[in-house]
């Protein structure tokens, strides 16, 4: 008689994201949300100077950077601030990087005293205004990363809205 298999372990994604960005909170590298801009010392010149789209997406982006993690975790965060250039609403519909097998748009939502976090279709950049993307809202997850990611690299991640529009931010990884 042989011992029975045991499946193993999964660890859903929400739990898996919830520890990086803990982590990440913990370590400093993530800020609460600010309505007005501030420029921490330790921001480099190329985190503070808007990039224009790379595509036609009329956006800039400031503080892009992903989530380093542990060898083993092959999902992490990134986060950016998306300023539009121009007066109409952007409706930002895909995500993608070559860093990963996937990527999601998600919204974080508090309910009930209980945060999480969903995939979203869309997120949508207002007209003349700003899109937060940060750990405590919106923001886009990598997931199955084909390979262990280094603080220093940069990652590209192309973002698509529902004109086929594209904006591909260069985002540095960034310990926790």
């Amino acid at each position: 008689m042989t011992a029975p298999r045991r499946a193993a372990p999964r660890r859903p994604l929400l739990i898996a994201a919830l520890l990086i960005l803990a982590a990440a909170l913990a370590a400093g590298l993530l800020r609460p949300r600010s309505d007005t801009a501030t420029t921490p010392a330790t921001q480099t010149a190329a985190q503070a100077t808007p990039t224009p789209a790379s595509g036609s997406l009329p956006a800039t982006v400031t503080d892009a950077r992903v989530v380093a993690v542990p060898p083993g975790i092959r999902e992490t965060s990134v986060f950016a601030t998306l300023r539009a250039t121009r007066d109409a609403d952007v409706r930002i519909t895909g995500v993608s990087s070559p860093a990963a097998g996937r990527a999601m748009l998600m919204v974080t939502r508090t309910r009930d005293n209980m945060t999480g976090m969903t995939m979203t279709d869309s997120l949508t950049l207002p007209a003349d205004g700003t899109l937060s993307l940060s750990d405590t809202g919106d923001h886009v997850m990598l997931m199955n990363l084909k390979e262990p990611l280094q603080p220093g690299q940069t990652i590209p991640i192309t973002l698509t809205d529902d004109q086929g529009r594209t904006l591909t931010i260069q985002a540095p990884v960034m310990k926790p």
